[in-house]
């Protein structure tokens, strides 16, 4: 199975997913309703490292998002920068202001070295399942699962996000 098709089947299992999101059932608006941007680190997650992420809420039960990470350092004539741009989208599977959430899409790296393990361009896709907590003050925590697929086989690894929602 090639890296597109990979990519293709954890964004079809995210959204495929929509139909068991379950209605709300009471007219209280959620918070992700009122406050539906957030801008937050991640720690670990989708880039590897660290990465800051802006994720607009589309609806009660999908968010999209993007963000950026960068690795780099050097001296003099020998510099190097790794940069990690995830782009996706979140499923929420709970109607209400602390949800459980499916996850998926693809991070773009982009490399500014002819060593190491990123020597060039390319991308590798993430699923996963996670919970997130959006409180009224606009304060959101999220902690993610994450699959991290490629050509190769895939990755299990965590992410925990800090973020502000207004």
């Amino acid at each position: 199975m090639n890296k597109r098709s990979l990519i293709a089947c954890a964004l079809a299992a995210v959204f495929a997913s929509a139909p068991l999101a379950s209605q709300r059932t009471s007219a209280q608006e959620l918070v992700r309703e009122r406050l539906k941007s957030d801008f937050g680190i991640e720690l670990l997650g989708k880039a590897a490292l660290y990465s800051f992420n802006y994720q607009y809420t589309l609806s009660r039960q999908l968010g999209i998002e993007a963000g950026i990470g960068a690795l780099g350092g050097g001296t003099g004539d020998d510099n190097a920068t790794v940069a990690f741009i995830p782009i996706g989208a979140k499923l929420y599977l709970i109607p209400k202001d602390g949800s459980v959430y499916l996850t998926g899409g693809v991070t773009i790296v982009t490399a500014g070295t002819d060593s190491g393990p990123f020597d060039d361009s390319t991308s590798f896709g993430f699923i996963g399942v996670g919970f997130e907590f959006r409180a009224e003050t606009g304060f959101t925590f999220r902690g993610t699962a994450y699959s991290l697929l490629s050509n190769d086989g895939f990755f299990i690894w965590p992410g925990l996000t800090l973020a502000y929602a207004f």
